[in-house]
């Protein structure tokens, strides 16, 4: 009997290879594009779609700026008595007034900064003979000389405000905007110019810049002016300017004129506005008016950030006639922008002392940073007319009694 075998066909290799190098090929492109792109690790969740954007990875590959920093200093009141402005008067070449002099001893120190700050204790009334106290007039080439030293803001609210009445302010507001270089606070042309916020930007961090005062004088403006100085009484109008500006800057810096006269220690007044003026979103306090340098202190905000206030820096310059009326001074602050996570803070703080010296009869009126003052120039002072001791041991030791140890350090 014959046995018929029914014989199994073999599969063709053929087709087996093409499938294995499809996988290998899919495989690859799979590879190809996590390389390239990224793949989430994350599995999508319900109602999630896991999705890996070309756009999103591009963002992420971007390079993070490095931080970026910009110095601040702010420095005290330029209070020009009658002996500064004969003495530019008699110095200067084209019959006119050279302020020069007064500063050249301080202009390295002020151009060390990014943003110079000074507050401006006189008016500068074009039509008005040149006075002093108790009711100041500037000659108007002081404006300029301060800008060629380097001063960048100039604070205009200040208890001398209106020594020269409404007119005399129009004309010291007019000669300022002539002067593009230099932003001015504290009093203004109008309501539009109110509004304007002063910004500066360096290095890629903004500033805003903020001026008031507690005190005119017994002053006021005419009720049909258009003229406006901001008042601390005014905390309303305050509280919105700050909110306003911390919305367009980076940091907020508030000139702020208060306080008494010839003491070291702040007012209750001066402590309880400055918390106000931090809540509110001031980063950067300069205090005025009382002639002498007050401490600098940190202010917590109830969201425990900080604002850093100097309640008083002191004199720029002035022919005053106490040694600590002698002793002014500048808050240097470096302000950081870190990238990586999008902050702006306060790096370093320091106080920069100043010494205001003249000569017997008031002559040869002139500012230098303490760490370039000597004994030798302390013991021509003309302040000894009025003092008995005035030395580097009294200067420092008045800065060292006043000023915390955290902002005594080296600014070079």
């Amino acid at each position: 009997m014959k046995v018929t075998r029914t014989r199994k066909k073999r599969l063709k290799p053929v087709p087996v290879l093409i499938a294995i190098l499809l996988v290998l090929a899919i495989a690859a492109l799979v590879w190809f594009t996590c390389t390239s792109f990224g793949c989430s690790t994350v599995p999508a969740g319900p109602g999630e779609i896991s999705n890996t954007s070309i756009e999103s990875s591009e963002e992420s590959s971007e390079t993070i700026p490095e931080p970026t920093s910009t110095r601040l200093i702010g420095f005290g009141d330029d209070l020009i008595h009658v002996s500064i402005f004969r003495q530019a008067k008699a110095r200067a070449t084209d019959g006119g007034y050279d302020f020069s002099y007064a500063y050249e001893n301080i202009k390295d120190v002020v151009q060390l900064a990014d943003i110079a700050s000074i507050n401006q204790e006189t008016v500068m009334a074009k039509d008005k003979e040149p006075s002093g106290y108790p009711l100041f007039n500037t000659p108007q080439e002081l404006a300029g000389c301060l800008a060629d030293v380097g001063f960048d803001v100039a604070n205009l609210a200040n208890n001398h405000v209106l020594d020269q009445g409404a007119s005399g302010l129009k004309s010291t507001l007019d000669l300022w905007d002539s002067i593009p270089s230099v932003l001015t606070t504290g009093a203004y042309q109008n309501e539009e110019d109110f509004d304007n916020i002063r910004t500066m930007e360096k290095n890629g961090i903004t500033f805003a810049f903020l001026g008031m005062t507690e005190l005119t004088n017994g002053l006021s403006l005419p009720d049909n002016t258009d003229l406006v100085v901001l008042r601390t009484q005014d905390e309303e109008r305050v509280k919105a300017q700050i909110e306003k500006a911390k919305a367009i800057s980076d940091i907020v810096v508030v000139n702020v004129h208060w306080g008494v006269e010839y003491t070291h220690k702040p007012t209750e007044y001066q402590y309880e506005y400055a918390q106000k003026l931090a809540d509110w979103g001031a980063d950067i306090i300069l205090g005025h008016h009382p002639h002498v340098i007050q401490p600098i202190e940190w202010i917590t905000r109830s969201d425990g950030t900080r604002a850093l206030c100097a309640y008083s820096l002191g004199n720029f310059i002035s022919t005053q006639e106490t040694g600590a009326t002698m002793i002014g001074g500048g808050l240097d602050v470096t302000v950081t922008k870190e990238y990586e996570n999008n902050t702006v803070s306060i790096t370093s703080a320091r106080f920069i002392p100043t010494v205001t010296h003249y000569e017997r009869g008031k002559a040869n009126v002139t500012i230098y940073p303490l760490d370039a003052y000597t004994d030798e120039l302390a013991a021509k002072h003309g302040v000894h007319q009025h003092v008995s001791t005035f030395d580097l041991d009294y200067i420092n030791q008045t800065v060292s009694s006043v000023i915390d140890e955290e902002f005594l350090t080296s600014y070079r």
